[in-house]
C-alpha cells in the first residue's frame, strides 16, 4: 500500500541521518544514491512480489521526497499547523462583507507586518517535530533482508574466478598485463569486503560507494552469465555454478545473522534522522500562513481563509495602540 509523502517519510526514504549537515547542492547526490538504494532490480534476486512492489513505490517517490527536502532547506517548507492552538473565535461579519473589504485588510496588515515582526507583537515560538527519524536496528534488518552481504560473497567468488583466469592469460602474454589485472582483482576483493560491512552506504564516501557497487555488480554480472549458460547444461554443471551461491547462503545464516543480531543489540533503539523546527506564530497563527493570506487574491480565498484574515486584522491591527 502506497504511503503518503510526508516530511517524515521523505527523511526515511532518502535515509538522511542529519539534515543539518546537508545543503541544496547535496540533493542531486542524495537523489542518485536513493535511486540506487531503492531500484527494484536491487531485490529482483529475492523473487518476492511484495518487496519488489515496495521498492518500486519507494523509487517512484524519490523525486518528490527530494523536492520536499529542498523546500525545507531553502525555507519554503510550511512546518507546523496554521494555528498553534485550537483557539475558537466568533466572526460577526458575513463572508461577503469580509471578501469586499479583504484588499483593504491585506493592505493594512502588510503596512504593519514589518513592525509586528520587529517588535514581536503577539509572538510565540512552537517547536515542531517534522520527523521522528528511524532506528538503526531497522536499517540493519533491511540490509540483512536484501542479501547485500550475500551478493557481495557471490560477486567475490565469480569475480575472483574470472579475474584469476584473465590474470594468468595476461601474465603469459606480458607480466605487466598480469600485474594490472591482478590490481583490478584487488579492487574487486576490497569492494566485496566493504559490501559485507554493516550499513556501509551510510559511512562510506559517495564516490567510494559507487566504485564498490561497480565492482560488486561486475562479479554479479559474471554470475548471472554463468547461471544463464548453465541452465541448459548438465546437472552437475548447474550444481557447480550454484556452489558459491550456496556457500554465501550458509555464510549468511551461520556468520552474518549472529553478527547482525549482535549489532542490533549494540545500537539498541538508537534513532537517527530526527528533525525539529521552530515555527513563528503571531496571535497563534503561523507566520507562513499569514504570508499566504496577505498575498492571496480575495476572490481565490475560501470562506475559512477570509475569516482567518479578518481574525488577524482584529488581533494585530491594534499594534500601534500598545
Amino acid at each position: 500500500m502506497e504511503q503518503d509523502l510526508t516530511f517524515d517519510r521523505a527523511i526515511e526514504l532518502l535515509e538522511i541521518t542529519d539534515i543539518a549537515k546537508i545543503s541544496i547542492n547535496d540533493i542531486p547526490n542524495i537523489a542518485k544514491k536513493a535511486k540506487k538504494r531503492w531500484h527494484p532490480d536491487r531485490v529482483a534476486h529475492l523473487k518476492d512480489v511484495n518487496i519488489t512492489k515496495e521498492y518500486t513505490v519507494n523509487f517512484q517517490q524519490i523525486d518528490g521526497a527530494c523536492e520536499l527536502i529542498s523546500n525545507y532547506l531553502n525555507g519554503t517548507y510550511k512546518a507546523g499547523e496554521a494555528f498553534s492552538s485550537k483557539t475558537e473565535y466568533y466572526q460577526e461579519e458575513p463572508e461577503e462583507v469580509i471578501r469586499k473589504n479583504a484588499n483593504n485588510i491585506q493592505t493594512t496588515l502588510k503596512n504593519l507586518w514589518e513592525t509586528i515582526k520587529g517588535t514581536k507583537y503577539r509572538h510565540s515560538i512552537k517547536e515542531v517535530l517534522l520527523s521522528d527519524g528511524y532506528r538503526l536496528k531497522d536499517l540493519l534488518h533491511e540490509d540483512f533482508k536484501e542479501d547485500i552481504a550475500m551478493l557481495s560473497i557471490v560477486s567475490f567468488f565469480y569475480g575472483a574466478i574470472l579475474i584469476g583466469i584473465l590474470a594468468a592469460i595476461g601474465s603469459a602474454i606480458d607480466p605487466a598485463i598480469g600485474t594490472l589485472i591482478s590490481i583490478f582483482g584487488m579492487f574487486q576483493v576490497l569492494s566485496c569486503f566493504l559490501g559485507l560491512l554493516p550499513l556501509s552506504r551510510f559511512w562510506l564516501p559517495q564516490q567510494l560507494q559507487e566504485i564498490m557497487l561497480w565492482f560488486i555488480n561486475f562479479g554479479l554480472g559474471v554470475y548471472n552469465w554463468a547461471e544463464r549458460e548453465s541452465s541448459v547444461a548438465a546437472w552437475w554443471v548447474q550444481i557447480l555454478v550454484a556452489i558459491p551461491n550456496l556457500f554465501a547462503l550458509a555464510i549468511k545464516y551461520i556468520i552474518l545473522f549472529p553478527l547482525t543480531e549482535i549489532a542490533k543489540a549494540i545500537v539498541q533503539d538508537k534513532v537517527v534522522g530526527v528533525v525539529k523546527d521552530n515555527v513563528n506564530y503571531y496571535a497563534d497563527v503561523a507566520e507562513w500562513y499569514i504570508q499566504d493570506l496577505l498575498n492571496k487574491h480575495p476572490n481565490e480565498m475560501s470562506r475559512d481563509e477570509l475569516f482567518h484574515l479578518s481574525y488577524l486584522y482584529t488581533e494585530l491591527s491594534d499594534i500601534n495602540t500598545h
